[in-house]
């Protein structure tokens, strides 16, 4: 389904191209969205607002992150 053009630019991108069934995507996703929870956790637990603005931000790329998993492997794998 790739072209020569269309090479994978990271690893991550491989792993999804290979991953017929999901299980990578669903690992990777796991691990993103477990990841969030634990920075929402601590802004949950009080911290300054400098703070909360910084891990707001690690909490969005990860929501983004795991988007973009997601949008590359249904890119390489249809419906």
């Amino acid at each position: 389904m790739t072209d020569v053009n269309d090479e994978p630019w990271f690893s991550t991108q491989q792993q999804l191209i290979n991953d017929e069934r999901g299980v990578e995507r669903d690992a990777l996703l796991q691990k993103l969205a477990d990841s969030a929870r634990s920075v929402k956790r601590q802004m949950d637990a009080g911290v300054t607002p400098s703070e909360f603005a910084q891990l707001d931000k690690v909490r969005l790329g990860l929501e983004a992150a795991a988007d973009v998993v997601a949008s590359v492997w249904r890119r390489y794998h249809p419906a």
